[in-house]
């Protein structure tokens, strides 16, 4: 067995890309810079608002019933990344849902709702891909 210790890789055709080759006959092709959750974060929306994990998140704000707001620690390029929500253990489940509201580079808001409009979830979870600045 063989150990590789680094503090940097970097990719000869794109600084900061690497590209793992792996899979049966090395037919699969994965670029690590790419396919990364730039940002994420695991929280409960009820009452007083509470991280259980996160990963470069700088602040988590509570805007009202089912609104939350996720700032990054460190900001995306531009508001077009990819950003996903999912939540659950809600008082009902009939029409509910959640969905990012509002998408910008430093930020994203959160909206998690029932058929009554917002509701509060016990489980938010929030992943972003994209560029960072």
């Amino acid at each position: 067995m063989s150990t590789l210790r680094t503090n940097a890789l970097e990719g000869v055709d794109a600084k900061n890309s690497i590209t793992i080759v792996a899979g049966a006959g090395n037919i699969t092709t994965t670029n690590v810079q790419e396919g990364l959750a730039k940002a994420w974060i695991n929280f409960n929306g009820t009452g007083t608002i509470a991280t259980r994990d996160s990963f470069n998140v700088g602040s988590l704000t509570d805007n009202g019933t089912g609104d939350h707001t996720v700032t990054f620690a460190n900001a995306f390029q531009a508001a077009e990344y990819a950003a996903n929500v999912s939540s659950g253990q809600r008082s009902s489940y009939a029409d509910a849902g959640q969905q990012p509201h509002t998408i910008a580079a430093a930020s994203v808001k959160l909206v998690t709702f029932e058929n009554n409009g917002n509701a509060d979830s016990t489980i938010v979870i929030n992943t972003n891909n994209g560029d960072l600045a």
